[in-house]
């Protein structure tokens, strides 16, 4: 099971604009149950697709600014994004199975 780095907003900001590969964000907060159960899966799912995308991840609670930034209105928000550009997002619950499917449709860089 792969790490998924916790990044403040600056921090993301700049991996979002240096990193080749597709950047994975999970916004969440401890006190969202479905952010907690999510979490295990996509630090697994980091493992599995290290060479397409990099996991990371926003405490929403520690860093209200990332989440108003990024225009994170609900929890936990699953967004892709490739040369600074968001592709996609998940925002609520999203089934697993969902994420993967659209790791797949967005596929390689």
């Amino acid at each position: 099971m792969s790490q998924i780095q916790e990044l403040d907003g600056t921090a993301l900001r700049e991996v979002l604009g240096q990193e080749a590969r597709g950047v994975v964000v999970d916004f969440w907060s401890p006190w969202c149950a479905p952010c907690r159960t999510l979490r295990p899966h996509l630090a697994r799912l980091a493992g599995e697709r290290e060479g397409e995308w990099r996991f990371v991840a926003v405490n929403t609670a520690s860093q209200p600014a990332a989440a108003e930034d990024f225009g994170v209105k609900a929890l936990p928000t699953i967004a892709f994004f490739r040369g600074g550009q968001e592709l996609f997002r998940f925002a609520g619950a999203a089934a697993l199975s969902a994420i993967v499917e659209k790791l797949d449709e967005l596929g390689r860089p």
